[in-house]
């Protein structure tokens, strides 16, 4: 029994681990994310708002791009944000009850305990860590598919500016 629960200890930490790098990822990718829904809000404002202007068919070609990237950029980091959501990090029971449980019962039954314990705690625990990367994905293929309509709109309005 306490090569199991060296194990799960083992397993436990590695867990928090994770927690840990997909919270910190979600930061990181938060503020990417915002630094490009500042770019895109700054193209909007470019020559007097020129994407705005649906005059001809090629310009609601090119504001339908824009469009589509504002649209996935935003759906990105309300992703993120959701990601990133505070939430409680399961961890091991450390109250007064636990610990004058485990004073008060035998040796095997306080190994049992402890197992039980990191058991339920790692199952919380994993369960957290996906509630957290499945909006972390989304947010990830939204801003590529983002940058894809960005790249779009960048060569229509390079071929307007040429043709133009």
């Amino acid at each position: 029994m306490d090569e199991t629960i060296s194990y799960l200890k083992d397993r436990f930490k590695e867990e928090q681990g994770r927690f840990d790098h997909f919270e910190n990822k979600c930061a990181k990718f938060l503020t990417a994310v915002s630094i490009v829904i500042a770019a895109v809000s700054a193209l909007a404002g470019l020559k007097n708002g020129i994407l705005f202007q649906v005059t001809s068919p090629f310009a609601v070609l090119i504001f339908t791009s824009f469009a589509a990237t504002a649209i996935c950029v935003a759906c990105s980091w309300g992703h993120a944000f959701s990601a990133l959501r505070i939430s409680d990090c399961p961890s091991l029971p450390s109250s007064r009850r636990a610990a004058e449980y485990l004073l008060a019962v035998d040796s095997e039954q306080q190994k049992l305990h402890i197992y039980n314990c990191y058991i339920d705690t790692l199952e919380k625990l994993q369960t957290a860590i996906d509630a957290k990367s499945k909006p972390l994905d989304l947010a990830y293929k939204e801003l590529v598919w983002g940058a894809g309509f960005f790249m779009l709109l960048a060569i229509l309005t390079t071929i307007r500016e040429f043709t133009a």
